[in-house]
């Protein structure tokens, strides 16, 4: 009795084995990631402005007083994937660099070959507006792996932006998905403060000379 109680056993384990679910591999989810950092270049307004102890040293800071050139240089440093090879699929996203400052519109930094339009920024009154073409590195136009790039290659001037608080942001995504209103749908995404002339716009002296 026994004997049969153990055989009848194994049958049982052997049967649930066989209409088990089978195991399925999990996907290896790609390890993007993207660093925006900022520095005010030698003989600039913020570069002398830094080295004032009464003007703000936590954050970086311009003060549009047209007494220098008021610039920054903004640094990219991201991995938005890698393209095909052979067999093995692609992980390349889109690259998103978007500058706004609150109760103002949003910035878009829009990158394309330099036969078409070149770079521009975009302007929208919402970041739900931006359009998941405004790219700054499209996939296109990207090497896979990891890059550091200066934004638009160089300093860049801040005259005529409005003063306050502005952040700079650098969004990692895919463009079938993506939501900028939504930071669940960003793959990597890092955001760097920066101000002009003073902590808001106010009604005069209210931008960037």
């Amino acid at each position: 009795m026994s004997f049969f109680r153990s055989f009848l056993a194994c049958g049982l384990t052997a049967l649930a084995a066989a209409f088990a679910p089978v195991a399925q591999a999990q996907p290896t989810t790609y390890a993007y990631s993207v660093a925006l950092t900022l520095a005010a270049p030698k003989g600039s307004a913020s570069e002398t402005a830094s080295k004032n102890k009464t003007l703000p040293a936590g954050i970086k800071f311009s003060p549009c007083d047209a007494t220098a050139l008021d610039q920054f240089a903004f640094t990219l440093k991201y991995d938005a994937g890698k393209a095909a090879v052979g067999t093995t699929p692609g992980t390349l996203q889109n690259v998103y660099v978007i500058f706004h400052r609150d109760g103002s519109f949003v910035f878009p930094l829009v990158r394309s070959p330099l036969i078409t339009t070149g770079a521009i920024f975009k302007v929208y009154v919402a970041p739900g507006n931006i359009q998941t073409t405004d790219a700054y590195t499209a996939v296109s136009d990207n090497l896979g792996g990891a890059q550091t790039e200066v934004i638009l290659g160089g300093n860049l001037t801040l005259h005529g932006l409005d003063s306050g608080v502005w952040l700079v942001t650098a969004i990692i995504a895919p463009a079938a998905t993506v939501n900028f209103d939504d930071p669940r749908t960003w793959s990597a995404w890092d955001t760097l403060p920066f101000m002009l002339r003073k902590p808001w716009k106010g009604f005069t002296n209210s931008y960037c000379e």
